[in-house]
């Protein structure tokens, strides 16, 4: 009687909607489906605002997950732009000094950091010229301390977080100390002279019908107009303080003032904790004494100066990054690789036949003998020496032909379809309403048929699976004056037909 069940349970749903449905006024038909459009529409919109979005080029490698900032040491040349300059070079890093820097970065955001950089060195240049005023030179030690804005450009916009190359741009304000020299003598301590034909000697130029002052020289018949004579070189070695401007204001030099770093770089991630950077910057300075001479040719009358180099980074707390806590993270894994609940010796992972009773003799595999090979193992086969190849029931007994209607209970043993194969005479005949709807060969209908008349459309006196069908959607239309009693009664007595 499943299926009379089945039949009814989905019978009493849809006449249940059915009266819902038809209690509904039917002036409101129009306004419920509109409300079940705009319902449908708002259910498809949070859907899709609910749906995941595809966020993979935003997420952070493991580059840039530590909180710590990274610290770098660099080294390169520092190149001066300013009023002391070398005319014969159209070059800026003619006269390059070094420069160390010592920087501690932190990367804040994906695309915006901060950075306090300290800048330790040299700046020089020397002026020559025939003239003997406009030979000038000076040498200053730049010590900096700056504050900057980085700006990173692998921040998905322009380039992948996840690439290994990392340009950036910053700007921002420093604070610098200088201590310009100049070189005015040359080992032996005498002043250097520029003659008009480009050499350096140590006495002044000679000029024909003069008088000469080395005397000594021409003791010796030394010709003052030889290229020997008393000549020298620079000796880089800028020895005498520039305390005043070197121009004719002779103005006392303040030695320090504010900076400007502007700048670019590019940074190549070696590995998660170490980097190598290229970087160029720009030093806006604000005097015009870094070299102890005022003028007109820096940036807006004030000095300048270059700084490329290149540094070595250590990203500070970064490592392989650890996995997420797991409720698995206290469990042994290998204890229960071990472990053997049955005790029959195989290990659970090994064990086919979980279970086992205590005591049993088993195999490789865990499980109890099966001498008869019938899949009941010995221990509980009531029939432990059965034909190979016999069907049988949960209890290892031959299933015979006459035995049927012993395997109503036995869902265990062997399956139905096996023995109906087996044993085809155990089939039963499929008569009646059990087995099929078919219309049984001797019955007539049941006692009061004449109630459902209307129904039995073909009038045998039998309601078929179609009549029955037809009937229950004729209900629902409206077009079979039943009520849900009678239409209840209607589905009993279907079933109950013989």
């Amino acid at each position: 009687m499943k299926l009379k069940h089945l039949l009814f349970t989905a019978s009493v749903f849809i006449f249940t909607g059915s009266l819902i449905a038809q209690e509904a006024p039917a002036e409101d038909t129009k306004a419920n489906k509109k409300e079940a459009k705009a319902a449908e529409k708002a259910a498809k919109e949070a859907e899709k605002a609910a749906a995941p979005v595809d966020t993979a080029k935003r997420v952070r490698p493991p580059f840039a997950t530590s909180k710590w900032p990274s610290i770098s040491v660099g080294a390169g040349n520092m190149s001066f732009m300013g009023d002391i300059a070398d005319n014969t070079s159209t070059f800026t890093y003619t006269n390059w000094r070094m420069g160390y820097n010592f920087r501690i970065e932190h990367r804040t955001w994906s695309a915006l950091g901060f950075a306090l950089n300290g800048l330790y060195g040299k700046v020089a240049e020397n002026q020559r010229s025939r003239v003997a005023a406009e030979n000038v030179n000076f040498q200053s030690t730049v010590m900096q301390a700056e504050f900057d804005i980085m700006i990173y450009l692998d921040n998905n916009l322009f380039i992948n977080r996840a690439s290994r190359f990392s340009p950036y741009l910053f700007g921002g304000v420093g604070y610098m100390m200088f201590d310009p020299k100049t070189n005015l003598t040359n080992e032996d301590k005498k002043a250097y002279h520029y003659w008009d034909d480009g050499t350096i000697r140590t006495e002044a130029q000679y000029l024909p019908g003069t008088q000469i002052e080395d005397e000594n020289a021409l003791a010796h018949g030394w010709d003052p107009t030889s290229p020997d004579y008393n000549h020298t070189n620079l000796d880089d070695s800028y020895e005498t303080p520039i305390d005043k401007s070197l121009d004719s204001e002779q103005k006392t030099i303040t030695k320090s003032g504010l900076t400007i770093p502007v700048g670019l770089g590019l940074r190549y991630k070696l590995s998660d904790k170490f980097d190598v950077c290229a970087s160029g910057t720009y030093y806006i300075t604000m005097t015009d004494y870094l070299d102890g001479l005022k003028g007109n040719k820096g940036v807006g009358g004030n000095d300048a100066f270059i700084y490329t180099s290149l540094s070595f980074a250590w990203n500070i707390g970064m490592g392989t990054p650890k996995a997420a806590p797991s409720i698995y993270d206290e469990i042994d894994f290998d204890a229960l690789d071990n472990e053997d609940d049955d005790g029959d010796g195989i290990n659970n992972v090994d064990d086919w036949c979980a279970g086992t009773p205590s005591g049993l003799p088993v195999d490789a595999n865990g499980c109890p003998f099966d001498n008869d090979k019938d899949g009941v193992a010995d221990y509980k086969d009531d029939e432990p020496n059965s034909v190979l190849g016999a069907i049988v029931d949960a209890k290892g007994v031959t299933i015979g032909e006459d035995s049927y209607d012993d395997l109503g209970a036995d869902t265990v043993g062997t399956p139905r379809n096996l023995v109906m194969e087996s044993h085809p005479k155990s089939k039963p005949e499929r008569v009646g309403s059990y087995y099929s709807f078919d219309k049984p060969q001797s019955a007539q209908g049941a006692a009061g048929i004449g109630e459902f008349a209307e129904v039995d459309t073909d009038g045998d006196g039998f309601i078929s699976p179609q009549e029955i069908t037809n009937a229950i959607d004729m209900f629902f239309d409206g077009n079979l004056d039943y009520s849900a009693t009678k239409l209840h009664s209607l589905i009993d007595f279907f079933f109950d037909q013989e």
